[in-house]
This record gives C-alpha cells, structure tokens and sequence, in this order.
C-alpha cells in the first residue's frame, strides 16, 4: 500500500495539547472525508469521462450503469456500477482509506491501469490524490485549525 504524507500547519500545537484535543481522531477523519469527496468528485474518478463507440450502437455495445446490449431489447445486466462502488473509511485514529469494490476497479483507476482506460479518460486514484496534494492539504489544516479554535489554541 502506498501512502501521501501531508504537513499540517500547528502540528507542534496539537503535540503540546493532546490531553485536551481528544476529539483529533473525529477532526482528521472528518478531514479525509472531505479531501476524498475532492479526489473522488475529480472527472474521470467518481464522474465517468465521456462514452465512446463502445458504448453506441449496434450491439452488442455497453450501456454505463445497466450492462452489455447484446441485442436490441437484450441486455446482460452485467454493469458493477463503478462510480457508485467508492467507499471512504477511516483507517486507524488519523487515516482515510479510498477502495472500490468493482472487480474490475484495478484496472480503471489502479496504478496498474490499463493504457486503454487512460485514453478514455479514467483517471488512477493514485495520481488524483498527488495532484490534489496542496488542496488536501488546506482541507486538513482548516479542520485542525478549527479544533485548535474549539480550545483556544
């Protein structure tokens, strides 16, 4: 598993005060929330980029969302609905993890994404997330620097 450092503004604050910031896991994971729905609302992540002829007719062609049409009236129903898979859990007391369960997720969005994706317009988690570097990391000094606030620190 790869990981994104990021440096938070006041952390030494936060170091010296860690008896009354109890509630810092709460603050970060709502950070991560909110740094994942910024690389998650990225087009080409949770936003499919536009179809192509393989998703217009004549069958048999694949319809986003419901499945393959293998004729007219015929389809295979076999859509896993990759922009809805997306789960945003907290990891440990500090961490966010970003997965999508689609079995097929690895090579859409995985660093070892297939070149045709990429021509699409899919976009790799991986790369999102270190280009979005400098917003995740606002996001995450406004939450601590709002818990900072809370105690008056």
């Amino acid at each position: 598993m790869s990981y994104i450092k990021i440096d938070i503004e006041n952390a030494d604050k936060v170091a010296a005060n860690l008896d009354k910031l109890k509630e810092l896991p709460t603050y970060l994971q709502g950070a991560g929330t909110e740094a994942s729905n910024e690389i998650l609302n990225t087009k080409g992540m949770r936003n499919y980029p536009p179809g192509t002829a393989a998703n217009q007719p004549p069958p048999p062609f694949y319809i986003r969302g419901r499945g393959t049409q293998v004729s007219y009236g015929r389809n295979l129903g076999n859509s896993e609905r990759l922009g809805t898979q997306w789960k945003v859990i907290p990891y440990g007391k500090s961490g966010t993890q970003i997965s999508n369960q689609v079995s097929y997720a690895k090579h859409v969005h995985g660093t070892r994404q297939a070149r045709a994706m990429a021509r699409i317009g899919w976009r790799k988690l991986w790369d999102v997330a270190t280009e979005k570097i400098p917003q995740i990391t606002t996001i995450y000094n406004k939450w601590i620097n709002k818990l900072l606030s809370k105690y008056g620190l």
